[in-house]
């Protein structure tokens, strides 16, 4: 009996992808151990959505190398973004790895490990294959009752700067009925929260089902729980879109909705395939749809060719929609992208000083909006307890972390009531009023 070890790095997707491998090998009479050391097989499921993410792959590769040394028997296997995107570049710069699959050709990790035991062996595996692996096996958290579904693999837009449509593919839908079984399932086993991924959610479409419709049909799943999505495009967030979602039962009040830029001209640039005007119009059909709702975003500062006037658009951009959260990052090339090519001409110090005064726009700007929050009454998902502190770990549907203090009885999976008593920085502070 062969026993494999499973690293994953990346998104939420990574993994579910992982999980995915894993159901896969056990279907098929491996058996999964805690440490590298006790494995026959090794598989790294990688991301590359960041240079950064790749070096850190790189040099994890580098030790389980080692170990190989020490093991000559042990199989040493890339899987996903970053064997999609390097290929056989990977075997150079770590030559005692045995097996590439890339992250458009999961489902072939099996029968390349089969071919590698009976002592074939093939350059790397990136070819497109059109069916999913086997979804996870429903597997909650303990603590936090979450599950996490895929709906589509992919993207065909063609953003500047993101080398995901290189990795990930073209947009690739699973049937909705896939879809509904495994929600099902995992509402069977006790999931209080279930989150639909993909690149592009609201691209969504199969067997005649869009994103709405497929919102709708996995909403109806009876039970006590909530639902969330992410990520989309505001290409796709048509007012007849968001009015069509905001009707799903179930629906948490939380969107993520990335922007990029303030600045029309780098939106331009970025290729985003959308105006300012049309995304104020989807974030403001959202708010009018949805009461209540929470709106995060993604930022990206020092894109080549931003100027101060660009940065100051996406300040203005900031306070007008008035995010809840957004996550800002400093634009960074990434070989085989459109952006590559062109001149990284913001200097690191200037990216900094941008990135500063942006993050400090929106923590002024999340507190002043939590602080609303305050002496509201809320329904809480109870997530765990810090052992730390003593407190209870909750969450609104908007995302939202409430800190209660904990009360005997209590236990992860809950929905409760809390009043909000104060509120500091992105974490709001309250106590119970009802649980159950």
């Amino acid at each position: 009996m062969q026993r494999f070890y499973l690293e994953s790095y990346g998104c939420h997707m990574n993994v579910y992808d992982t999980q995915g491998l894993e159901r896969q090998l056990e279907d098929h009479g491996y058996t999964r151990v805690a440490a590298p050391e006790d494995a026959d097989v090794v598989l790294v499921n990688t991301c590359s959505v960041r240079e950064h993410a790749e070096e850190r792959t790189l040099n994890r590769l580098a030790v389980l190398s080692r170990l190989k040394a020490k093991n000559p028997a042990m199989k040493l296997g890339v899987c996903g973004c970053m064997a999609q995107r390097m290929g056989a570049e990977i075997k150079k710069r770590v030559p005692r790895v045995d097996l590439i699959v890339g992250a458009q050709a999961l489902p072939a990790v099996l029968p390349a490990l089969k071919a590698l035991e009976r002592g074939e062996s093939s350059g790397p595996v990136v070819e497109p294959l059109n069916h999913y692996l086997p979804p996870p096996r429903p597997r909650l958290d303990a603590k936090n009752l979450k599950g996490f579904v895929t709906i589509i693999r992919g993207c065909n837009k063609a953003c500047a700067y993101c080398i995901v449509p290189t990795t990930r593919g073209p947009e690739v839908s699973r049937h909705p009925d896939d879809v509904l079984l495994e929600v099902q399932e995992l509402v069977l086993r006790g999931a209080k929260e279930i989150t639909l991924l993909g690149q592009n959610v609201n691209s969504y479409s199969a067997a005649g089902a869009d994103f709405p419709e497929l919102l709708q049909r996995c909403g109806a799943v009876a039970g006590k729980w909530r639902l969330r999505f992410t990520t989309s495009h505001p290409r796709d967030m048509s007012p007849e879109v968001v009015r069509r979602m905001a009707e799903a039962p179930r629906l948490a009040p939380w969107l993520h909705l990335p922007v990029q830029s303030g600045s029309p001209r780098l939106l331009r640039a970025m290729n985003r395939d959308y105006t300012l005007e049309q995304y104020l119009v989807a974030i403001d059909a959202a708010r009018e749809a949805m009461p209540d709702l929470a709106v995060t975003t993604d930022l990206i500062v020092g894109f080549p060719g931003e100027t101060a006037d660009d940065f100051a658009q996406t300040l203005a951009l900031v306070e007008r929609v008035r995010y809840d959260t957004s996550y800002a990052f400093k634009y960074s090339p990434r070989s085989g992208t459109a952006a590559a090519r062109l001149e990284d001409d913001v200097t690191g110090e200037e990216k900094q000083r941008r990135l500063a005064i942006l993050l400090a726009a929106q923590r002024r700007l999340s507190h002043e909006i939590n602080q609303a929050w305050v002496g509201r009454t809320v329904e809480v998902l109870i997530e765990g307890r810090d052992e730390r502190h003593g407190n209870g770990l909750t969450r609104t549907g908007q995302n939202k972390m409430v800190l209660v203090p904990w009360q005997d009885g209590l236990a992860p999976g809950q929905f409760a009531e809390a009043v909000v008593e104060r509120a500091e920085g992105q974490t709001l502070h309250g106590r119970l009023v009802a649980a159950g």
